[in-house]
């Protein structure tokens, strides 16, 4: 049975509880207030604290269809308003007193085309090569050196009249006729040679055996020396060399010098080397650089007496067994060639142009040589 008072008892105990309830919630609901007014609630937030948040809600329209922020501004109001710049981050002031540095990249460069080497047609065209003969009979095309002089004779002024060659500028003859004279070439009467044209002679002196080594004076020398300076001819004088190292060089041109005591001579020694065809010669073992220092040697010593020292060769030997750009830089060349035309790219001053001709006055047949230079005034 249920007293009145036991009602009493519950009502009066339940109220503690209710209160205590309350009282909690207000002290959430402080709680709740002191957070949202500590992180900004109500009041407009700083530029660079709410605006990621604010970007991330929904744009409100306006009655025209516009959309806008809060307060009616439109979207560029508010981005201009709100957006972020480099200050507004904290993380930038750690780099405030610090260069940024942007390593550019290099462009690419261009890859080179391909290097097309001309073909052999290409090279026999274009004027900037020339084709030589080895030893061994093979042939090449090289290019013209362009640190040597390139001779500069206009060769469709040259006149041949009975192999007899002139060199016309002007319609004045700018040359002088000689021919090449050994004990090959038989007896020859001077007197003829010089009222025939023939201004000068190239008289052989001598020559190292190609096998002993032995220096030899030719046969018919001392009588053709004799014989063109009583007919009044101009002489120069050819010597062929067999030397192995410069010091037979230097006794060649000794070997010259002292034949040629007594005797006033005004074209050039010529120095002349060449392999012995079908047979072997001492030369044969010799390189490129060890004839051109023979060349140099015998050339060199010649010129210290006086006399005036040329080169003596055919294009191939010019070109291929002799270092080029030493000695066409510092020496007269005497060229042998039997072209129509030469195909011999360099300056040369002396031409041996024809062998095997007759000539009036000479015995055997003989070679012509023309001079571009008068070397009666050098």
């Amino acid at each position: 049975m249920r007293l009145s008072g036991d009602d009493e008892e519950r009502s009066t105990g339940s109220m503690p509880v209710m209160y205590m309830i309350l009282a909690v919630g207000v002290f959430i609901l402080f709680i709740l207030l002191v957070v949202y007014f500590t992180n900004g609630g109500g009041r407009t937030p700083r530029r660079g604290t709410g605006s990621a948040a604010r970007a991330t809600q929904a744009p409100d329209v306006s009655e025209d269809g516009e959309e806008t922020g809060e307060g009616g501004d439109d979207l560029d109001t508010l981005y201009k308003e709100n957006r972020l710049r480099a200050e507004d981050l904290d993380i930038w002031n750690m780099y405030q007193d610090s260069t940024l540095i942007v390593e550019e990249k290099p462009s690419p460069s261009p890859s080179p085309e391909a290097s097309h080497e001309p073909t052999e047609e290409e090279k026999a065209a274009d004027g900037r090569h020339t084709e030589v003969t080895y030893r061994d009979g093979t042939k090449e095309w090289i290019e013209i050196s362009e640190d040597i002089p390139l001779y500069k004779y206009d060769l469709t002024n040259m006149k041949i009249t009975n192999g007899k060659m002139e060199y016309i500028l002007d319609g004045e003859k700018c040359s002088w006729l000689g021919i090449e004279l050994s004990k090959d070439s038989g007896k020859v009467n001077f007197e003829s040679l010089h009222d025939n044209g023939v201004d000068f002679v190239m008289l052989k002196l001598g020559s190292r055996g190609y096998e002993t080594g032995l220096l030899n004076l030719d046969e018919s020398f001392v009588s053709n020396i004799a014989a063109a300076k009583k007919a009044g001819m101009e002489i120069g004088i050819i010597f062929f060399s067999q030397a192995v190292n410069t010091q037979e060089a230097v006794a060649e041109a000794e070997f010259v010098i002292n034949n040629l005591e007594g005797y006033e001579i005004s074209y050039p020694i010529a120095f002349d080397m060449e392999y012995i065809p079908n047979d072997e010669s001492r030369i044969d073992t010799l390189d490129e650089e060890q004839k051109t220092r023979i060349a140099e040697a015998f050339l060199d010593r010649i010129e210290s007496e006086g006399y005036r020292g040329i080169l003596y060769g055919n294009k191939s030997w010019l070109l291929t067994e002799l270092v080029p750009d030493k000695l066409l830089l510092e020496y007269d060349v005497l060229l042998s060639n039997q072209e129509p035309v030469p195909n011999y790219p360099y300056e040369f001053k002396m031409w041996k142009y024809a062998v095997n001709q007759e000539v009036y006055g000479v015995e055997k047949k003989v070679a012509y040589i023309i001079s571009f230079v008068d070397y009666t005034r050098k």
